[in-house]
């Protein structure tokens, strides 16, 4: 039952940053521009080009790894989750830019962060009501990389989030392209 709940979790997060840019019931006119890889598609893929030493160096279990939201590929996005004995990392690889990620209404709590050669902004969702979660952002490939840390299910809370995330988002930005 626990990891059935772990996993009802992990697909909360992951439909939860996927709210991004929201619903709307405006009409679009005009014609669709390519972007990245393909038609509106991240260059970036998390699961193919995070190694797995790299996974172990931040406490997390290569053999966890789960792509997409229960393996369906979400357009506009390369996403991929590992877990930990303590938290999940969740990588969301997507065109939406910083400035989206910043004007959107379901996000809060924006804080910079100094990655080292590279800056990042910490945010958390609206909906976190128990602040188990925390994301950082960063540009990358003229879209966004979101780097997010959750407690799910049973997990204790042993360290603030934001401090793992932007930790996390440290160790793995020699792996996620600028």
């Amino acid at each position: 039952m626990r990891l059935h709940l772990r996993g009802l979790a992990g697909f909360g997060l992951v439909c939860g940053a996927l709210v991004l840019v929201g619903c709307g019931s405006e009409s679009v006119a005009g014609e669709a521009e390519a972007v990245g890889a393909g038609a509106g598609e991240p260059v970036f893929s998390p699961c193919d080009d995070i190694p797995d030493e790299a996974l172990r160096g931040v406490e997390l279990d290569p053999a966890t790894e789960s792509q997409d939201i229960a393996g369906v590929k979400q357009p506009g996005w390369n996403i991929c989750m590992w877990r930990g004995p303590e938290h999940a990392l969740s990588i969301f690889a997507t065109t939406y830019t910083m400035d989206d990620v910043r004007s959107n209404k379901k996000f809060e709590e924006f804080l910079a962060v100094d990655l080292g050669d590279r800056s990042g902004t910490s945010f958390r969702q609206v909906a976190d009501k128990e602040r188990r979660d925390c994301d950082v952002a960063l540009d990358s490939n003229g879209g966004a990389v979101m780097i997010s840390i959750s407690y799910l299910g049973g997990m204790a809370v042993v360290e603030e989030p934001c401090a793992v995330a932007a930790r996390t988002a440290r160790q793995l930005l020699p792996h996620i392209p600028s």
